[in-house]
């Protein structure tokens, strides 16, 4: 704060003038924002409300400058340096290895999302794909030659096991019969015998039959998901052959500008290895901001980015975030008719409200002992009044215990006391709601 402490010195010569009735010569005036001293500091001790400081007594008219304060809110302006960056800055990585073979674009061209860049040499990843396509055919063709065995071998076991259904069912017919005839004395013991091998080889040719059927079910099925597993894994290769295929022609991912190419043609590039560095058309400015302000920046709040000379308005594009060594990174959005070059720093301005009440210069505030005052004119004289400093910008400040209206002594001449005579030489234009604030967060 531009504030001004008075001089023990000169307060005990101004007291001693004032006791021989002599009235202190005009004291060149002193600057707005340096100290001077003046007579209100010649008592060593004084109570908080101002009552045993000195008051001046039979002395002429001290001519001062007056001015009328207002009252309203206090705006600082805030300037901090500001850059312009692209959105997005990528590094374009090769998916796959292999010897550059052309170079097609240089750093400093615009790009369209999906132009080739960088071209690798792919005679190998052509010969990939053909072997891999070539194998997808061979694999193609050997599940066809497992289905057709499954579907003749499938019909032809049915028919065996249907056929074997039909012999139980005849053997069992002639067991029962020779029973009955043994039972009536018609068929001897051998006969029935005879019939009972002939049922138990039929149910055993049966149970046969179903063994086969059953296995052949499984083993075409089993064997048919082989054939299929192995078309899909050729498939797969396949696939990969024609990505390494496409990856060898490197591309841009987006639009916007070559900031580099780091490769040349012959070079071998790895796999993940950067090939060019990529930035979007679209622009930013970052800036950071103290942490007092940043509440108050939100999304869309206006602010005013000044380069050569021209100023541009910008809006924040995002919230705030936590500060981070002591300020916070703050993005504003860059108009697209603006063209600003990347890289261009330049000065970013705003404007904040710090408080709202009266207006007072700060050339019109004295301190005296770590306690604000002011010389108020009552009845011709100048009154010392106590008052709180709210908060202040450049060469003013918000103030309490002054009211609105009143008239102060601008800059008050050395040997002022509580209850000087003053003549009014003039009055200073008001206070205005602020003035310009560099801040470089």
């Amino acid at each position: 704060m531009n504030l001004r402490k008075y001089g023990l010195q000169a307060a005990l010569v101004a007291a001693a003038m004032a006791a021989i009735g002599c009235r202190p010569g005009p004291a060149p005036a002193a600057r707005a924002d340096g100290p001077r001293p003046t007579g209100l500091a010649a008592t060593a001790s004084r109570s908080a409300d101002g009552a045993n400081l000195p008051r001046g007594r039979g002395l002429s008219a001290t001519p001062v400058q007056l001015i009328t304060v207002s009252s309203g809110p206090l705006i600082a302006e805030i300037q901090t340096a500001g850059t312009v960056t692209p959105v997005t800055l990528s590094p374009v990585a090769s998916q796959t290895a292999g010897i550059v073979s052309r170079v097609l674009r240089r750093a400093g061209d615009w790009v369209r999302e999906g132009d080739v860049v960088v071209q690798l040499d792919d005679s190998q990843f052509k010969i990939a794909v053909q072997n891999a396509a070539s194998a997808l055919e061979s694999a193609k063709i050997n599940l066809a030659n497992g289905q057709d065995l499954a579907s003749q071998s499938g019909p032809k076991l049915a028919l065996q096991l249907q056929a074997a259904q039909s012999a139980v069912a005849s053997a069992q017919k002639n067991f029962d019969a020779q029973e009955a005839l043994f039972k009536l004395g018609g068929a001897s013991a051998s006969q029935v015998d005879s019939a009972t091998a002939q049922l138990e080889q039929a149910k055993a040719n049966l149970e046969e039959a179903k063994t086969e059927v059953d296995q052949n079910q499984k083993s075409d099925t089993r064997t048919l998901a082989q054939l299929q597993l192995a078309v899909d894994q050729v498939a797969n290769q396949l696939a990969a052959a024609r990505l390494n295929l496409k990856n060898a022609s490197i591309e841009a991912p987006f639009a916007g500008q070559l900031a580099a190419v780091n490769v040349t043609p012959g070079s071998f590039l790895g796999q993940n290895t950067p090939a060019f560095v990529l930035v979007s058309e679209e622009r930013e400015i970052d800036f950071n901001a103290p942490p007092t302000d940043a509440p108050a920046l939100l999304p869309g709040f206006l602010l005013q980015f000044t380069y050569e000379g021209q100023s541009y308005p910008v809006r924040i594009r995002q919230a705030s975030s936590a500060p981070i060594g002591g300020v916070v990174p703050m993005v504003a959005g860059v108009p697209a008719a603006s063209r600003l070059p990347y890289g261009a720093v330049g000065t970013v301005g705003y404007k904040r409200t710090l408080a709202s009440g009266t207006l007072v210069p700060i050339a019109a505030l004295e301190l005296v002992e770590d306690k604000n005052y002011v010389f108020a004119i009552e009845g011709g004289k100048a009154k010392l009044e106590p008052v709180t400093i709210i908060a202040e910008s450049g060469g003013t400040a918000v103030v309490s215990g002054v009211k609105e209206g009143s008239q102060l002594v601008l800059n008050p001449p050395p040997g002022m006391l509580d209850g000087t005579a003053v003549q009014p030489i003039g009055e200073a234009k008001g206070a205005e709601g602020g003035g310009p604030q560099k801040s470089n967060p």
